[in-house]
């Protein structure tokens, strides 16, 4: 209900400095005054929007805990709501207990997201802004944090904006026709809407481009390190990392299952994945787990093959290379470069692009600065220079802006084969839709739902 007041633990349970308790709504300065003894003699009331208080949180006379509380008096609130913040003490008990208290004076436990859906539906933000709020939460480098801040500031808001302006503004114009023909003639186009229709289908072609650039930026790419059992594929992960992170020892098949850990290459989430050396296998488990190998050299978007370069290359090493002849992002990393080399480079040479080919020591850590700047350079290969001005589209926005350039090339077709304006303006009412439902002016609640569910109850 929107008019009833909400309250949720806005920060993660568990022992720390601080938690913060948020409340919003109609009754939430009346609540508040129930429960918070203010150190200076003030009325909840009488506190002024934006100000910070301390007190203690008390239940009756009994002293719960000693906190600061912020005030945000509508509209100028996250909500738009009359909203406050209580800073407890962080432990679990703290701050269960100052919850209850606003639950047991009328206020609700807020739904998953509720607080930002609350924003949504009173106009502060648009669905677009609400949805990268958790883009901006789950940002795995500076780079995708930047896209993100930038879409909830309205970058991308903006743009959509402008393209609905238009295509209401081309809407109007054949409305107006079709209502006074006896003015207007319904057979005749505006001299400038095809100049106009083209002009939108650009810029939508120009943030789907983008888009492409800022997905790999927010999400990043899967690269799957594969390679013979004891190759040094546990090695390089470390090496990544920069830490003991996979066991590596002398005993091949150490790794019988995937891991996945995230690194930052300029900006680029690389999510690489540690998988089991592909071996003669023996019982069901390992099996499952070369299995699994196997299974990554086919979906992850970029593979490590990781070669022993102390050693000569065997039945195994040959079957991954055959693997390789279908793929376009792969680097063959010849490992162990501080031992003795015995790998048959001139036959890899002969089969594979020489830019393809690197040698390092996964254990000493000479190269792996080379092998992160080859990485870098296969993504912008495929994507195109990373310049600043990338924007992220999750499927749902992208599907729906997809779908209104299809529109809009229908209008372009249409107008070259002079089909009659009335057609023109069911395609143009559609498009429009489409436009309102990426920013939310047009949005079942179903799919709000959906959206508000992904989020933590406290925000």
């Amino acid at each position: 209900m929107k008019n009833d007041t909400i309250c949720a633990i806005s920060t993660p349970l568990g022992i720390s400095g601080i938690g913060i308790i948020r409340i919003s709504g109609p009754d939430a300065y009346r609540i508040l005054g129930r429960i918070f003894r203010p150190a200076k003699n003030i009325q909840v009331s009488e506190m002024p929007s934006h100000s910070v208080h301390y007190g203690h949180i008390i239940d009756g006379k009994k002293i719960i805990d000693e906190v600061l509380v912020t005030l945000m008096k509508k509209p100028k609130s996250y909500t738009r709501e009359d909203m406050a913040e209580i800073g407890c003490h962080g432990g679990l008990i703290p701050l269960k207990k100052v919850l209850s208290l606003c639950l047991e004076n009328n206020a609700r436990q807020a739904n998953a997201g509720e607080f930002t859906r609350r924003a949504f539906l009173n106009g502060r933000i648009d669905l677009i802004q609400a949805e990268s709020i958790l883009e901006v939460i789950y940002s795995k480098t500076e780079k995708s944090l930047e896209i993100s801040s930038k879409k909830l500031k309205g970058y991308f808001s903006s743009h959509l904006t402008e393209i609905r302006d238009v295509l209401v503004e081309l809407l109007s114009d054949i409305e107006a026709k079709i209502e006074f023909p006896e003015e207007e003639d319904i057979k005749k186009y505006s001299p400038d809407m095809l100049l106009r229709i083209e002009k939108i289908i650009s810029l939508i072609n120009s943030i789907l481009s983008r888009a492409g650039k800022g997905r790999i930026i927010q999400q990043g790419i899967n690269a799957a390190i594969t390679g013979k059992s004891n190759a040094g594929k546990s090695s390089l992960l470390n090496a990544f990392l920069k830490e003991e992170r996979a066991i590596v020892t002398e005993i091949p098949g150490t790794t019988r299952d995937v891991l996945h850990e995230s690194i930052n290459i300029n900006g680029v989430p690389v999510n690489v994945i540690d998988t089991a050396g592909i071996r003669k296998v023996k019982g069901r488990i390992e099996k499952m787990g070369v299995d699994k190998a196997l299974e990554w050299m086919k979906k992850a978007e970029m593979i490590l093959l990781v070669l022993d370069g102390n050693r000569k290359l065997n039945k195994y090493d040959t079957q991954l290379l055959e693997h390789l002849k279908n793929k376009s992002n792969y680097i063959l990393i010849i490992n162990k470069s501080d031992l003795p080399q015995k790998i048959e480079k001139d036959y890899l040479e002969e089969r594979f692009p020489e830019n393809r080919i690197l040698s390092l020591s996964a254990k000493t850590g000479k190269g792996i600065n080379s092998l992160e700047k080859k990485i870098y350079s296969l993504i912008i290969e495929g994507c195109g220079e990373i310049q600043g001005d990338e924007v992220f589209l999750n499927f749902r926005q992208e599907g729906k802006i997809k779908e209104a350039k299809n529109l809009l090339l229908k209008i372009r077709e249409a107008i070259a084969a002079e089909i009659t304006i009335d057609i023109i303006a069911e395609h143009l009412k559609t498009a429009i839709k489409k436009v309102d439902e990426i920013t939310g002016r047009d949005i079942s609640e179903e799919i709000l739902d959906n959206i508000f569910s992904r989020f933590c109850v406290g925000k």
